[in-house]
């Protein structure tokens, strides 16, 4: 499957700076049951030209052609000091690109990397309940390396791979040092539940977030962001919440590489969760 996948760039037609739509040629042909709408929701901080990211989009072009496909950036200042009225402002869009779906069965299927493809999710999930009235309806979630909970190390380290390299990342690093220490103290002592908190536990709360959708998690041993504990409780936890749950763990692939080195496996338990969740 892996071995054929095209490498031409879709053409996205930019709604504002987080949000992108590709909508496929009429003559494009799929089946019945593919999804019509996918909904990719970036990790924190990686750029709109990413190849990785493309490979994602050629990928999912390749398996339903006539699916429609919604990026959603998630940059680093989300996390740092954009209030969330701003963030969600930004979204606001996408219900209406959602909306403009033209088939008369909407079928979502929703990918989710990382902390930053949680909150553009359910930054989502709140946007298109509060212009709609109505949860997101979702047939298929793929949260890949998350949810995190929060730690104050893999912090670190997440916000850290985003400061300039060589000497500057010293400086940058004591700033993020002196940003971070503050947050973990303020947790551990009043119980203040940040934003990672509140997605952790967001993703689980029917209200928001479909409960029908089936879910796959794929995470790793050699996650040094996300934990596999996290991960592997927030399954549990929606499973015994009757959740259709399927998961994949890697043994030592890092932090949102999975899809990159592991393709074969990746895309076929992503096709298994559709087959299922679109029959």
């Amino acid at each position: 499957m892996a071995a054929n996948v095209a490498t031409t760039d879709l053409e996205f037609a930019r709604l504002n700076k987080v949000l992108s739509l590709y909508t496929p040629p009429s003559t494009s042909s799929g089946s019945g049951k593919d999804p019509t709408t996918i909904i990719f929701c970036q990790w924190m901080g990686v750029g709109p030209k990413s190849r990785y990211v493309r490979s994602f989009y050629n990928h999912y072009h390749n398996l339903y052609p006539s699916a429609r496909i919604i990026s959603i950036r998630s940059p680093a200042e989300f996390f740092l000091y954009t209030s969330t009225y701003t963030r969600r402002k930004l979204i606001e869009p996408i219900a209406t690109a959602i909306n403009g779906d033209p088939a008369l069965e909407k079928r979502i299927l929703v990918h989710v990397i990382s902390n930053g493809g949680t909150l553009g999710f359910l930054d989502t999930c709140h946007v298109y309940k509060e212009q709609t009235g109505n949860v997101l309806p979702v047939k298929a979630l793929v949260m890949d390396s998350a949810p995190g909970e929060t730690d104050f190390i893999k912090a670190f380290r997440a916000f850290s791979y985003q400061l300039p390299k060589g000497l500057l990342w010293y400086p940058g690093a004591a700033l993020l040092w002196m940003f971070l220490a503050p947050l973990a103290l303020a947790r551990a002592v009043t119980g203040y539940e940040n934003i990672l908190d509140k997605n952790w536990k967001s993703l689980n709360d029917w209200t928001m977030v479909d409960k029908d959708a089936k879910r796959l998690y794929v995470y790793s041993d050699g996650d040094e962001l996300v934990g596999t504990e996290s991960i592997e409780k927030h399954a549990r936890d929606a499973e015994a919440k009757g959740i259709d749950v399927s998961m994949l763990k890697e043994k030592d692939t890092p932090h949102v590489q999975h899809m990159m080195l592991d393709k074969d496996q990746y895309w076929k338990i992503v096709s298994d969760l559709w087959a299922r969740a679109g029959s």
